[in-house]
């Protein structure tokens, strides 16, 4: 009996949450003068480890006053279509990042339309304001 192979699904393929993080000079500056310029290390590692999450380093996101600056949203995998972004700021803050990297460990924003759903209540009093989906394209290799 001869079986049938199905394609495997890639880490992609999954939904999961997309998180863009600023590296501009002013959110690094503010993570050094925290002690806290590892967080965006331990994220990466976060985000390694969790099915359809993504990551994406940027250059400065050209709001500063908002300190320390991530942007989420929910990505669905199988389309790859992504939903509109929450702001969230003061991420040099320890406590913040903690519960950014638990939130996105436990899958993120589930509902696509509403980027801050189920976000813990330290992120709730971080969130700026609410954004369009970011330009993401998907490659193939």
């Amino acid at each position: 009996m001869t079986r049938k192979r199905t394609p495997s699904r890639s880490r992609t393929d999954a939904s999961g949450p997309l998180v863009a993080v600023c590296q501009g000079h002013r959110c690094a500056g503010l993570r050094r003068l925290t002690g806290t310029p590892e967080q965006v290390e331990d994220l990466q590692e976060v985000v390694k480890g969790t099915a359809g999450a993504v990551l994406i380093s940027s250059p400065c996101m050209g709001r500063c006053e908002m300190a320390s600056l991530v942007a989420v949203a929910r990505r669905d995998g199988p389309s790859g279509r992504v939903g509109p972004t929450v702001w969230l700021s003061g991420l040099e803050e320890e406590r913040r990042a903690q519960a950014l990297n638990r939130w996105v460990a436990a899958g993120g924003p589930q509902r696509i339309h509403q980027p801050e759903h189920g976000a813990p209540e330290l992120l709730r009093e971080a969130v700026s304001g609410f954004g369009p989906p970011p330009a993401v394209s998907r490659r193939t290799h």
